[in-house]
């Protein structure tokens, strides 16, 4: 994922390819991001026992991703890719709801027999953000196209 380099905004928060987030700092700053990455990744695979969840009362700021659970349990399959699609379009929902998003599209399908594939398209005005997350059963790689 390139960013633009930047030292205002949120910390970027990346999944890395052995399903922890990381922050990456470079010369003792961190990545920086307007937020928006930020809000898609914890969106994604934020659970509720997630320590996001412990700093807002409001339900409708909490995360409670069905995602993880539909990778965690899921096979390369079309059940999976039709379950992930779902979860991803219901965690994504919260982005139109509050006006950061005209709209989400998320599709999914096989990669080849071992992998499966989502794509996560967000638009806002004339801007279209796009997520790739790629799944072989244990290990997950997100990247943001650019």
């Amino acid at each position: 994922m390139t960013e633009q380099t930047t030292y205002t905004g949120d910390l970027l928060i990346a999944l890395n390819d052995n399903g922890d987030y990381d922050l990456t700092y470079r010369n003792g700053q961190p990545d920086m991001t307007d937020g928006f990455d930020t809000a898609v990744m914890l969106a994604v695979f934020g659970l509720p026992d997630f320590w996001q969840n412990d700093i807002t009362n409001d339900p409708n700021g909490k995360y409670d991703s069905e995602f993880p659970n539909v990778i965690k349990n899921g096979s390369v399959d079309n059940k999976t890719i039709k379950n992930g699609n779902a979860a991803l379009k219901k965690a994504l929902k919260f982005m139109i709801n509050i006006g950061a998003a005209q709209s989400v599209s998320v599709s999914g399908g096989v990669l080849n027999i071992f992998v499966l594939y989502w794509t996560i398209e967000i638009v806002k005005g004339n801007i279209t953000s796009k997520y790739i997350i790629n799944w072989d059963k244990g290990v997950i790689a997100v990247s943001k196209a650019v």
